[in-house]
């Protein structure tokens, strides 16, 4: 449990976008990470590096230590969202962080999301469900962010949050082939 905390960490994410001097944001990254994966695609650990070097649009090169947490959050990410548990942990900033940056990252990942799933060509139409909730992804992805630490601000960040996990979910379920091999994370990259 520790190493799946450790993989969805914001600040180790933050760290390596500092470090290469990224335009890219961490809660982006994984939420288009979670859209392409959302809509059928697979990448291999090599070119998920890739895109996430062209998303993060950094003036430097990934450090080895920055390479691994990628494809950990690759591998975790799928883990997460083809496993039985309902469970999907959205990379944003912890509870500690100002309500105002919280919600920035909750757009900023509805944006990444949006980005990444609209990559894949999809054969089948979507269901008017899933079309819904790309609608208020994109919504969500628009909010304002200048709000103040209050507790009703609080209740309905948690609310919107949750909204965002569960549609997610749904949304991946709804696109999935019925090949289940394909959601084996790849081989390690060694």
């Amino acid at each position: 449990m520790a190493l799946m905390h450790a993989v969805f960490d914001y600040d180790r994410y933050a760290q390596i976008c500092s470090d290469l001097a990224a335009v890219g944001r961490p809660p982006e990254l994984h939420g288009h990470l979670v859209g392409r994966l959302s809509a059928g695609s697979r990448l291999d650990h090599t070119t998920w590096l890739n895109v996430a070097q062209e998303l993060l649009d950094g003036r430097g090169s990934l450090s080895e230590a920055g390479k691994v947490a990628l494809i950990q959050l690759y591998d975790a990410s799928l883990a997460e969202l083809a496993g039985s548990g309902f469970s999907l942990t959205l990379l944003l900033p912890d509870d500690d962080a100002g309500i105002d940056l919280r919600t920035a990252a909750l757009g900023q990942w509805c944006d990444g999301f949006l980005a990444g799933f609209g990559l894949v060509e999809r054969s089948a139409e979507l269901s008017e469900e899933a079309d819904g909730v790309l609608r208020d992804f994109a919504a969500i992805a628009q909010v304002q962010s200048d709000l103040d630490d209050s507790e009703g601000n609080e209740v309905d960040f948690m609310e919107v949050m949750e909204y965002v996990r569960m549609a997610t979910l749904m949304v991946f379920s709804e696109c999935q082939s019925n090949d289940k091999q394909q959601d084996a994370p790849p081989a390690a990259l060694h």
